[in-house]
C-alpha cells in the first residue's frame, strides 16, 4: 500500500470527510470527551500554561484546555481541516485565551520556546512523518515542558469499532487495513512504536498508559448512533465508497439498530474503548 502524503491528509480533511465531522461535532464530541479528558488529567495542567492542542478539529478540547489554564493561559488550536476550524471558530463566543490556525505542524514555526504542553485527542496519529512532527513540536515547547495525547489502541481491542464493522462489513466491502506505520485513526496502536517516535523526537521520560473507558455512541439514543455510523468513521467510509443507495442503506440501518440493541442503555449506545494516554518530556 502506498503511503499517505502530506497532500493526501490535507484534502482528505478538507475534503468530505472535514465537511461530516463539522456537521456532526456536537455527536462526536460528546463521545469523545472522556477520553480526551483523560489525556488532559494526565497532564496535569496549570493555571496560565500556554498550550498547543494538535488536530483540534471543532475545537472542543481546545475550549476545555481554556477552561483548565484559566484566564492568564493559553491555548493555540491548530489542524488541517478548514470546514472544521470554521466549526471551531464560530463556536468561540467571548472567550479570549484561544487562537486557531489553519496549519501542518510537521513545519508550522510557532513561537519557541514558548509552551508549557503539546496536547492531543487523537490528532497525532495522521502524522505522515511522525519524528519530524514531534521534533518541531518539541521545539516549541520550554525546558522541561511536556506532551500529553490520547491515541487509539488497535482496532481489535475497540468494541466501538469491531462492533458496528462487522454488521456493516456484511452489506458492503470494509476498507483494507493501513499498512504498519501508514497515517490513520490505528497508526500509534503500538506503543512500542509510540515510544520509538518520540525518543527519536528527543522527548525523555516517555510513558504509554492503556485506559479501557466506555463511551456514549454519539451521545445519544439508538437512532443518532445509528445515522452517525452511518456516516462517519470506517463504517460511513465503506458505505459512501460502496455507493449505497438509499435502499441498501435501509437494510443497513435496520441491521444496525438490531446489533447494536444489546448495548442500549438509558444513556444510550454505550461501547467499550481501548486507548493508550501517553505522555513525555522535553529536556
Amino acid at each position: 500500500m502506498q503511503t499517505a502524503s502530506k497532500a493526501d491528509i490535507v484534502a482528505y480533511w478538507n475534503g468530505e470527510n472535514g465537511q461530516k465531522w463539522a456537521r456532526f461535532q456536537e455527536m462526536m464530541d460528546r463521545s469523545l470527551k472522556p477520553l480526551g479528558h483523560a489525556a488532559m488529567d494526565a497532564a496535569d495542567i496549570g493555571a496560565g500554561w500556554r498550550v498547543i492542542d494538535v488536530g483540534c478539529g471543532c475545537g472542543d478540547t481546545t475550549f476545555d484546555l481554556a477552561g483548565r489554564v484559566g484566564g492568564q493561559g493559553h491555548v493555540r488550536g491548530v489542524d488541517i481541516s478548514a470546514p472544521m476550524l470554521a466549526r471551531a471558530e464560530a463556536r468561540m463566543g467571548k472567550t479570549k485565551n484561544v487562537t486557531f490556525a489553519e496549519a501542518d505542524v510537521h513545519d508550522y514555526r510557532f513561537p519557541a520556546p514558548a509552551y508549557d504542553l503539546v496536547y492531543s485527542r487523537f490528532g497525532v496519529m495522521f502524522f505522515v512523518d511522525p519524528v519530524a512532527a514531534f521534533r518541531n513540536l518539541r521545539a516549541a515547547l520550554k525546558a522541561g515542558g511536556r506532551v500529553a495525547f490520547a491515541s487509539w489502541r488497535a482496532a481489535r481491542e475497540n468494541p466501538w469499532v469491531k462492533v458496528p464493522v462487522s454488521i456493516v462489513g456484511a452489506h458492503v466491502p470494509m476498507p483494507s487495513p493501513a499498512a504498519p506505520g501508514e497515517p490513520g485513526e490505528f497508526a500509534f496502536a503500538d506503543d512500542a512504536r509510540v515510544r520509538r517516535i518520540l525518543t527519536d523526537a528527543g522527548f525523555a521520560d516517555v510513558a504509554t498508559v492503556r485506559h479501557d473507558i466506555p463511551i456514549t455512541l454519539a451521545g445519544g439514543d439508538l437512532e443518532t448512533a445509528v445515522d452517525l455510523l452511518l456516516e462517519i468513521g470506517p463504517t460511513g467510509r465503506a458505505v459512501a465508497d460502496a455507493g449505497a443507495d438509499e435502499a441498501l442503506k435501509a437494510r443497513i440501518a435496520a441491521d444496525l439498530r438490531d446489533g447494536l440493541r444489546p448495548y442500549l442503555t438509558p444513556a444510550g449506545v454505550v461501547l467499550g474503548t481501548s486507548i493508550w494516554v501517553v505522555t513525555a518530556r522535553a529536556p
